[in-house]
């Protein structure tokens, strides 16, 4: 078993890129051996900010080998009359190394031709890997890269190339630099070139060197230092994943040192002094056992703690500064209240063409006053309270001027308006209507703030489309399907209900939008909830389709339909289907409905006929009350005993018999047995294998 190891050394990669680009790399390199058939056992990716590597173990020799058919001459012109070889045959042969004798006729659409059995693949695994290892480097995608040696883009320049196979060296040359089995170690810690003799040793060696390359145990590492030095102070760290894989893919070889600040910076709001710690100098918070923040903060650093006294004044010099500037900030912006501040929000622009912010504040309050009809008990004064103070602190120097800061819209507003005595509840209108921020975020806690965020959200959708905006599979810069995402998001935890189609209307009027305008966004809506619920909650799209072509425009209906749709297929999938395919029967022959469909007993002329309508006719009262009560599993439920009638209608009847009335009665039976599915939804959309 061989392995083989690649590492692209280069200057310091920023810290969002690597981990991306390691699996991109181990993803290219992992299709290749499997497109090339080469057997292998493992691949492990290491990667630090001035390094990606690739390390595959387990490699056989040989890449495997296989039989192809392959085809030659027509048979026709294959042999002579006394059925021996004619030159075409015999040059077909050599030309694919093999005898006359292994020869063999197939037969293919144009006739029968010749044919041999030729074995492929068994090439040197070293050599297919080396022909690939261009590719390989050349294959990393980065968010932004930099052109450098001729034309030649990457994150950064590259310094080295370590590439390995076993103890051989693959030789490449790659803008301008020769391949090697040298690497370098720490910069400040290690002395010049390292030479791993063999892929096995890569790890150790680097590690002997300062360098961490594995980032999992190089962020494990951090996080245990992080937390003994809190301890040490009886502190706790405040947990972020994100500043925490950020931070590992900062450093090669993860230091600690724990830093002080002044107590006075205390009485800003927590989150400000965290974001001053995390956005601009990436140090980490601590908090005292009650839960209370305290003065001090753990940086990452790369490079041993035994030189944490030289490090230590620079780091809480650059906060020091940081928090200065907060301190200013908040201490201006609490001169004047948010209340004062709602009228400056008529010089914000909301967006260019589409008026002011405070403009969009007068929208929302229309969309909020309809929802909140649907939605009692409320507090409309708390609502209204906490909708208008909602982006007030869009005009204070923390957010408007602070740059780090800016993330705290929302935060700052309500904790500005708990110190100005707001009650909490229209405070945390402020913070909360802005819930959630991306996916996995917390949401609302209160039906005020949420239905302030769903008005939120509804007008800048509508807004949004408005100036023309499109939205493609890849392309969305402006957000829009994170909006609606979290509409649905609130919604659904909250139980908020609203007739969409006419909340978007008050927006698009208010807006001055037009008519395809509110269309387009009812229809975008929808549309994504299908893609939501089949993300998110493993609903087949085809479910969430039959539903919405119900007519329904309650989201939240909407989704509790889908919920139960989906448990009936998911308990009883072939019964289910059976009525599905029923009713994509009953939809074709529908289209043959000419004029108004009637039902006319009368001219019943078989038993099932009489069956069928009978217990439609049972039926419908039941199914109407369980949807009206939103009882949707009793509604599938009684649905689903329609299905043996149906069933034995159409072995038994002919519905398009000669007989004029007859044919258009049982076309009109069939539309009005149709019509009580709809009531559910349009089950004819519910896709079926091989129909």
């Amino acid at each position: 078993m061989s392995e083989f190891l690649l590492e692209i050394g280069t200057e310091e990669i920023p810290a969002s890129y690597i981990l991306p680009a390691t699996r991109n790399l181990e993803e290219k390199i992992k299709g290749f051996l499997e497109d090339k058939r080469i057997k292998f056992e493992e691949i492990k990716t290491f990667a630090t900010p001035r390094r990606i590597a690739i390390l595959v173990q387990g490699i056989l020799e040989r890449q495997e080998e296989w039989e192809i058919v392959v085809t030659g001459p027509p048979k026709k012109v294959a042999f002579d009359e006394n059925g021996n070889p004619r030159k075409p045959l015999i040059a077909f042969a050599e030309s694919r190394g093999v005898q006359t004798k292994d020869v063999f006729v197939v037969k293919t659409e144009k006739g029968e031709y010749i044919a041999c059995k030729i074995k492929e693949g068994g090439k040197p695994s070293k050599e297919l890997i080396e022909s690939g290892l261009v590719e390989f480097i050349n294959s990393i995608k980065f968010p932004k890269s930099m052109r450098w040696y001729d034309e030649f883009r990457f994150a950064r320049p590259i310094r080295w190339i370590l590439a390995l196979f076993d103890s051989e060296v693959i030789e490449i040359e790659f803008a301008d630099i020769k391949s090697d089995k040298i690497t370098f170690g720490h910069k400040l810690l290690s002395k010049g070139k390292i030479i791993v003799n063999k892929p096995s040793l890569y790890e150790e060696t680097l590690e002997k060197n300062f360098v961490i390359p594995n980032f999992q145990k190089r962020k494990d590492m951090l996080k245990q230092k992080l937390e003994a030095f809190a301890e040490e102070k009886g502190l706790k760290l405040v947990e972020d994943e994100e500043l925490l894989n950020e931070v590992a893919n900062l450093l090669e070889y993860p230091g600690v040192v724990l830093g002080k600040f002044d107590e006075r910076y205390l009485d800003l709001p927590e989150q400000v002094v965290i974001t001053a710690m995390k956005q601009h100098q990436r140090y980490f918070a601590l908090k005292y056992p009650d839960g209370r923040l305290a003065p001090y903060f753990a940086a990452g650093i790369n490079n041993l703690e035994k030189y944490s006294d030289i490090i230590r004044p620079g780091l809480e010099r650059v906060l020091k500064a940081r928090l200065e500037d907060a301190e200013f900030y908040a201490h201006e912006d609490l001169k004047k209240s948010l209340k004062e501040r709602i009228e400056e929000l008529k010089y914000v622009v909301f967006r260019e063409g589409l008026g002011s912010v405070y403009d969009k504040l007068k929208r929302m309050e229309k969309i909020a006053e309809y929802i909140a009809r649907f939605n009692t008990p409320l507090d409309m004064n708390i609502l209204k309270e906490g909708l208008w103070l909602s982006k007030t602190d869009l005009t204070t120097l923390m957010i408007r001027d602070g740059k780090e800061f800016t993330k705290l819209e929302g935060i700052i507003g309500m904790e500005y308006a708990l110190r100005q005595g707001i009650q909490e509840k229209a405070a945390r209108i402020i913070f909360e209507h802005h819930l959630p921020r991306f996916p996995g975020d917390m949401l609302p806690e209160s039906k005020e703030a949420a239905i302030v965020g769903i008005s939120d959200r509804i007008d800048t959708i509508v807004a949004i489309l408005k100036t023309g905006y499109e939205m493609t599979g890849s392309q969305d810069p402006l957000g829009l399907r994170r909006l609606i995402y979290g509409l649905f998001e609130i919604i659904k935890k909250l139980a908020i209900r609203f007739n969409l189609k006419e909340a978007i209307r008050i927006a698009a009027s208010s807006l001055e939008a037009d008519e395809e305008v509110s269309e387009r966004a009812t229809g975008i809506i929808l549309e994504r909830l299908e893609f939501y619920l089949e993300e998110r909650e493993g609903i087949r799209y085809d479910l969430v389709d039959c539903v919405i072509n119900s007519g329904g425009l309650d989201l939240y209906n909407l989704m509790q339909r889908a919920h139960h749709l989906n448990e009936l297929y998911k308990k009883d999938m072939d019964s289910f289907l059976k009525v599905a395919v029923g009713q994509k029967r009953v939809a074709n022959i529908l289209e043959k409905l000419e004029g108004e469909p009637v039902v006319k007993e009368e001219l019943f002329e078989k038993e099932e006929e009489k069956i069928l309508y009978s217990k439609a006719c049972k039926l419908e009262p039941r199914i109407k009350e369980c949807i009206e009560k939103e009882d949707f599993r009793g509604a599938l439920s009684l649905l689903m005993e329609l299905k043996d009638p149906i069933d034995r209608f159409f072995d038994n009847v002919f519905v398009m018999t000669a007989d004029r009335n007859i044919r258009h009665n049982r076309l009109s039976l069939l539309y009005y047995v149709r019509s009580i599915f709809n009531l559910y939804g349009d089950f004819s959309k519910i896709v079926i294998e091989g129909n």
